[in-house]
């Protein structure tokens, strides 16, 4: 069965996905933002179980079990990525997230609570298969004044969405069309988001071809999964968010730098990998220097070259000898045909008469070098190249040639 997190794992990572849903590796391992994120959430879930059984717990009691919950699921493989911050900073994230969600929305008579976690099934249909999508919603609410469902999400995470962004979330979008296949009365639906850390709430609604939408997006990426079983690649992608997988020491593109982490600096220098990646980098270095260094005799060739060009104009010649190499100065003529991008009705208008002259295909397209390839080839009647060089403008180009004796 998929879910939302498991289509977007593969889209993150598809070696991540190979990890967690084909090997079913589990790593000790926990990031601090996932385990803040886990106590808020049952916390939020406790306020508004209690709430179902006219239970109002105080702010006080819900920052206790906040805290209990902390202390009785934290352990020492819980790791803290940023620079600078310690578990205790993410302790009082989590605190202020409670704070100001109580303090809102106290005393939280916004709808009638209809499932807490709710687990929920989507059916998607294509021509072939059905496919079974499962979620859980953090809270369902039913407004009756509106006879209208939400579904409500809490967010710890310290960054804020667009509203673009929202309207085009997959997940909540994914449980309305699971919440409809299970209540048909379900026509008015409400995305609700709360960002907790920063007390802002949005919203989002899908309209009927937004759902279609999405239906075929969501098979597509299965399809994606199911290609990808078929080729047994899964490769991994690497992003920021490669800081924050717990399957970092495993996976191919990080594993040999973790290893190398723990070994003192002689021991390092003789691994083999190393000193092959330094190897590498040495030569990229040296092929650097090189390029740099045939940038610079590449322009003083062409300074060169132009005053051969105004040597040979003033002295009347088309060569010039020296020690071991002659330099011979040759004049060509060079065609400038109107771009397409710059002036369209000039270029459809040459493009016209090749065409019609039969010499389209002679010159592959409207190109200045097949176009004096093929007019110096000869063979074209008179009036046609009288009709294309009005269309075209010519000049002169002298080119420098260096010839060994």
């Amino acid at each position: 069965m998929y879910s939302h997190s498991r289509i977007q794992t593969f889209e993150q990572c598809p070696r991540k996905y190979k990890f967690r849903y084909k090997d079913k590796l589990r790593t000790e391992t926990e990031g601090i933002e996932a385990f803040v994120g886990k106590c808020v959430h049952e916390s939020l879930e406790k306020l508004y179980r209690d709430l179902k059984l006219s239970k109002m717990n105080s702010l006080e009691e819900i920052l206790a079990l906040y805290e209990s919950s902390w202390e009785k699921n934290w352990h020492e493989k819980i790791t803290v990525v940023r620079d600078g911050f310690s578990p205790g900073h993410y302790f009082s994230l989590g605190q202020d997230c409670l704070r100001q969600y109580y303090r809102r929305y106290q005393p939280f008579n916004q709808g009638k609570t209809l499932g807490l976690e709710e687990r929920i099934e989507i059916k998607l249909t294509d021509a072939k298969e059905t496919y079974e999508v499962q979620g859980f919603i953090d809270r369902l609410t039913w407004i009756p004044e509106t006879a209208t469902y939400e579904i409500h999400d809490y967010k710890t995470g310290n960054s804020l969405p667009s509203q673009e962004e929202l309207d085009r979330d997959r997940q909540l979008a994914l449980y309305q069309l699971g919440l409809m296949q299970r209540w048909p009365d379900a026509r008015t639906v409400k995305l609700v988001w709360h960002y907790l850390a920063m007390d802002k709430e949005f919203s989002s609604t899908r309209t009927t071809d937004d759902l279609k939408a999405l239906e075929r997006q969501v098979i597509e990426a299965i399809h994606a999964i199911e290609a990808e079983e078929k080729r047994g690649a899964w490769e991994p992608h690497t992003s920021r968010l490669c800081e924050w997988c717990e399957y970092k020491p495993l996976c191919p593109a990080f594993k040999h730098e973790s290893a190398m982490e723990t070994l003192p600096v002689n021991e390092y220098l003789k691994d083999s990998g190393v000193q092959l990646v330094k190897k590498m980098a040495d030569l990229e270095e040296e092929k650097a220097d090189l390029q740099a260094k045939l940038q610079t005799i590449d322009t003083e060739q062409s300074k060169i070259k132009e005053a051969l060009i105004a040597f040979c104009e003033k002295e009347g010649l088309t060569a010039v000898d020296g020690p071991g190499y002659r330099a011979r100065i040759k004049t060509e003529e060079e065609f400038k045909v109107p771009r397409k991008t710059e002036d369209p009705f000039a270029w459809e208008l040459l493009r016209t008469t090749l065409k019609n002259a039969g010499k389209l295909e002679e010159v592959s397209t409207v190109n200045a070098n097949m176009l004096k390839f093929a007019l110096k080839k000869g063979g074209w009647e008179g009036i046609t190249v009288k009709s294309i060089l009005g269309l075209v403008s010519s000049t002169l180009r002298k080119t420098v040639s260096l010839v060994k004796k």
